[in-house]
């Protein structure tokens, strides 16, 4: 459970990091370039950010889908996220989320993935709300936020 925290809070501060920064496009060292052409092969699109020079930020597309990866300056790859479709959310998570929020319907879902964990983060809406449910692969689920539409 600690370490889903860590991951959760890791990919969290790097999100907001890059929304709430300056980052600015950057060229990478030859350990991070490696480590991410090992990782992600066909990707394409790529492109560079940093904002301290010491963890990086690259956005690509990858079989039609829009990823980010997050590494340290040793090359590390540090976690990923990318946008899905409902359909490709684990089967028990979609069924309970079918069962549990019937009268809503998945509008957007996040999967942020680490070397030891994955969660996934579900806007779901309804007549009048949005819902962001944080669950595992597991189904372990929590309400992460709700919002009331306008």
């Amino acid at each position: 459970m600690k370490k889903l925290i860590v991951l959760i809070s890791a990919a969290l501060m790097l999100s907001a990091q890059a929304l709430f920064a300056s980052p600015y496009e950057t060229t990478v060292n030859k350990k991070i370039n490696s480590t991410f052409n090992e990782s992600f092969t066909g990707a394409t699109d790529v492109k560079w950010y940093t904002e301290d020079n010491k963890t990086f930020t690259a956005k690509f597309t990858i079989s039609n889908t829009k990823v980010t990866a997050f590494f340290k300056e040793d090359g590390t790859l540090l976690a990923t996220s990318r946008y899905l479709q409902g359909d490709q959310l684990p089967l028990k998570v979609l069924s309970k989320l079918n069962k549990k929020y019937s009268d809503n319907s998945i509008y957007c879902v996040v999967e942020y993935a680490s070397s030891e964990n994955v969660v996934y983060f579900v806007t779901l809406e309804g007549a009048d709300t949005w819902t962001v449910i944080k669950t595992d692969a597991a189904a372990n689920m929590k309400v992460y936020s709700r919002l009331k539409k306008a």
